[in-house]
């Protein structure tokens, strides 16, 4: 058995391009199995679409494929290569302090837990209540993490990488000021559809723009509150200008720019350098 893990973060490794040795020791000692619903399962194929696995052997799911947690709202346990491509250019340390938004059954907050290690610390955020359940039963063996409910509602501690698992419609300012100096946040910008861009921010200075970098386009699960009308129809105009030009978050208050990529009324995702 312990063979089929350690297939499985080579398989993960070799198509993420993942050389990270700590992150390849977390994929091996995760056990994705015990965070997915009972099987038979829904996987996800690469154009999206799902197709039934044969039968229930753990072996089915220990592959880089997403794997349907609700196929009826399209929420998965998503690809881990995908993830693990932003985690390796994330960074993360032994000691640091992470915040991680929409927890699901847990899987990749375990990961983080891993990462972080003993002396770090891990709050996970998942406002479902049944996902929520599973996830505290699931994360009980790390006792760095916290288990939280709405990701909007918390008041982050500083830390040193946000990372959302659900797609944004809006940044709350209130998790930008709780990154460290040289703090990242990689959040999946989405507007209609579901479809959008993955950005990493990193916070270079205490009161100046953040750095800006466009990891991958995607589609992901809506983050429930940040997704008005007015916001995904500002969104949609924006993904209809080259999301690689965007060089920067900036918090200062200004007037609309032709730089401005997206002019928010708090923050604007701007084409200027930081």
């Amino acid at each position: 058995m312990g063979d089929l893990y350690q297939r499985y973060a080579e398989e993960v490794s070799v198509l993420g391009g993942i050389k990270a040795p700590a992150l390849r020791r977390a994929l091996a000692a995760v056990k994705r199995d015990r965070f997915l619903p009972p099987g038979p399962w829904m996987i996800e194929s690469l154009e999206g679409s799902y197709y039934p696995s044969d039968g229930d052997d753990i072996s089915q799911v220990l592959h880089a494929v997403g794997v349907a947690i609700d196929p009826a709202r399209l929420l998965n346990n998503a690809n881990p290569v995908r993830v693990c491509m932003q985690l390796q250019i994330a960074e993360i340390k032994p000691g640091e302090r992470v915040f991680h938004v929409g927890a699901g059954y847990g899987y990749f907050t375990a990961l983080f837990a891993e990462l972080v290690g003993p002396d770090g610390h891990v709050t996970a955020a998942e406002i479902d209540p049944g996902l929520h359940s599973r996830a505290r039963e699931n994360l009980a063996e790390w006792p760095q993490v916290r288990l939280v409910g709405d990701a909007l509602k918390e008041n982050p501690p500083a830390v040193d990488l946000i990372y959302s698992s659900a797609g944004m419609g809006d940044i709350p300012i209130g998790w930008v000021e709780a990154l460290k100096q040289n703090g990242r946040m990689i959040l999946p910008i989405t507007g209609n559809h579901d479809h959008g861009a993955v950005f990493m921010f990193r916070k270079l200075s205490a009161n100046g723009p953040l750095a800006a970098q466009i990891l991958s386009f995607t589609r992901h699960y809506p983050c429930l509150g940040t997704r008005d009308s007015a916001t995904v129809a500002a969104l949609a105009a924006a993904f209809s200008r080259p999301v690689s030009s965007v060089a920067s978050l900036r918090l200062d208050r200004h007037e609309r720019e032709e730089e401005c990529w997206l002019h928010g009324a708090n923050w604007c995702l701007s084409c200027k350098n930081p």
